[in-house]
């Protein structure tokens, strides 16, 4: 396998996706702790935790929507592109499509983070009686843009905060350049996209559950 595909590079990014389903289970649930913690000290405290965390899952969200990018290394990185292209006896090819299933389940498990880490923070703007889609413009223009950020600046989540000069100038040069501000736009659009998808698809899958554990889920022949 690739290099870039080896099994520390792997897990580390699989580590990365998984760290905004975390902070926004926490973000969830801190957010219950608000009808408990109104007045005074406890108040102060509760901002004091839950803002930074809001950043803090902001900032780690793209690096879930990032794991589709890795199907690049998959259709241009030399070693795979020529396993592709001289692969003839059937051992070749299952080494191909065992590679593409790979890169199916890597890009799988990033869509899936990808929702399970936004689904909890939009459940807790409908408790606030807060619209989700009211922010979602700006919301995925940020997620286009931290995809952005580490794919092609190759900029890392935390370095918001070690290096908050490189990130703000990398932002400054993409509003500077009408080109790139109209491909993350794109981006940010099929980002939202996919997002509705996934989680109408959770939505179904939950409600399938549901009928299944109260028994009301039952097959049903009719009548000719």
């Amino acid at each position: 396998m690739h290099s870039l595909q080896s099994p520390p590079y792997v897990l580390y990014n699989l580590t990365l996706a998984t760290i905004p389903v975390v902070l926004g289970f926490l973000l969830a649930g801190w957010f219950k702790q608000r009808r408990v913690m109104r007045r005074g000290l406890a108040a102060f405290f509760w901002v004091l935790i839950f803002v930074p965390l809001c950043f803090i899952w902001l900032a780690f969200l793209p690096n879930t929507c990032y794991l589709l990018t890795e199907w690049r290394h998959f259709f241009t990185d030399s070693p795979l592109v020529q396993l592709r292209d001289t692969a003839v006896t059937p051992r070749q090819q299952l080494e191909v499509a065992k590679l593409g299933f790979f890169f199916l389940l890597y890009s799988g498990y990033g869509i899936l983070c990808y929702a399970l880490a936004i689904r909890p923070v939009a459940s807790v703007l409908r408790q606030a009686r807060l619209q989700p889609g009211f922010f979602a413009v700006p919301f995925f223009l940020i997620i286009s843009l931290g995809v952005y950020l580490g794919l092609v600046v190759r900029l890392n989540s935390w370095e918001v905060a070690s290096h908050p000069k490189a990130v703000w100038f990398s932002i400054v040069h993409v509003f500077h350049s009408p080109a790139l501000l109209k491909v993350i736009l794109v981006f940010a659009i099929l980002l939202w996209i996919l997002y509705e998808i996934v989680d109408a698809w959770f939505d179904g899958v939950l409600l399938r559950f549901r009928r299944r554990s109260s028994g009301s889920d039952s097959f049903k022949l009719g009548k000719g």
